[in-house]
């Protein structure tokens, strides 16, 4: 664990002095405090909503654009930076070995997605009280969901959120090990990022879509349960069972894209030789 400790404080200290990350932070923050106003105006004021529902809505729209974009950028520079410039050889030549330094690597990308989605929530949140109540959800007077069971149903909704953006950051972390070059490995993530959304609907045979079977198609699908709870409707997390909903299928799909994608980068870290570049 020293070692390891070691190799993921030197991901924090090196990347803690680059300007990237703090431009995605910056974004989910900006994106927090002026989406209350966006959904005010693009609504109209006939329409009301409380403030589960202003920041449920506004983190679809993160976790669907902006979080995913910066997400797959960092992850994707983490190991081709190394590789670009030679400087994995003598992280390697230290008392690490090849595993423990993927490992850090990996879980720092994981743990950037879990600060950028925490950002938002604590942009959002504070812009949204005054404006809009955060309290029990009623009908007429009468409660339909308490104060504590909206908010854990909405923490859940978030939870379940990182399955599918750690499959995005898994994508990343294997276009960056497989990588020659840093500019291949961001060109490839982020241009198979956007390239999908479109081509994955645009795909389909009777009724099957390819979109069925991307986890990016699932980014969304635990807030949208969450935000009919703040509507107050009725929810399910699985209706009909685990992979007959759209929710349990996108967690299944998710968690079998991170372990493929880990696994072939950890097979392609482990056999590459050191003087590759």
């Amino acid at each position: 664990m020293g070692t390891f400790g070691a190799a993921l404080h030197n991901e924090f200290s090196k990347y803690a002095r680059q300007k990237f990350p703090y431009l995605g932070m910056a974004a989910v923050v900006l994106l927090g405090v002026f989406w209350v106003r966006s959904i005010r105006l693009m609504a109209g004021p006939e329409v009301t909503m409380n403030g589960y529902q202003m920041v449920i809505k506004g983190a679809i729209s993160a976790v669907t654009s902006v979080i995913p974009l910066f997400s797959v950028i960092f992850a994707s520079v983490l190991v081709a930076s190394e590789t670009a410039g030679g400087t994995y050889r003598n992280m390697l030549s230290r008392p690490i070995g090849r595993a423990r330094f993927l490992t850090a690597k990996i879980l720092f990308a994981f743990g950037y997605v879990l600060l950028l989605v925490i950002l938002y929530i604590a942009a959002a949140v504070p812009s949204t009280l005054g404006r809009y109540s955060f309290g029990a959800i009623l009908d007429n007077g009468a409660v339909i969901y308490s104060f504590p069971r909206i908010v854990g149903v909405s923490l859940l909704a978030g939870l379940l959120t990182l399955v599918p953006l750690f499959a995005v950051v898994s994508y990343g972390i294997l276009v960056s090990t497989a990588a020659k070059s840093l500019t291949s490995a961001v060109g490839v993530g982020v241009g198979t990022l956007i390239a999908v959304e479109p081509i994955k609907y645009l795909i389909r045979w009777g009724d099957w879509s390819l979109s069925d079977y991307v986890f990016t198609s699932y980014l969304d699908t635990s807030l949208k349960v969450a935000d009919q709870a703040a509507s107050g409707l009725d929810y399910q997390w699985f209706p009909n069972g685990w992979l007959t909903s759209d929710l349990g299928w996108g967690l299944m799909l998710s968690v079998v894209g991170t372990v493929v994608c880990l696994g072939a980068s950890y097979w392609i870290f482990l056999r590459r030789d050191l003087n590759f570049s």
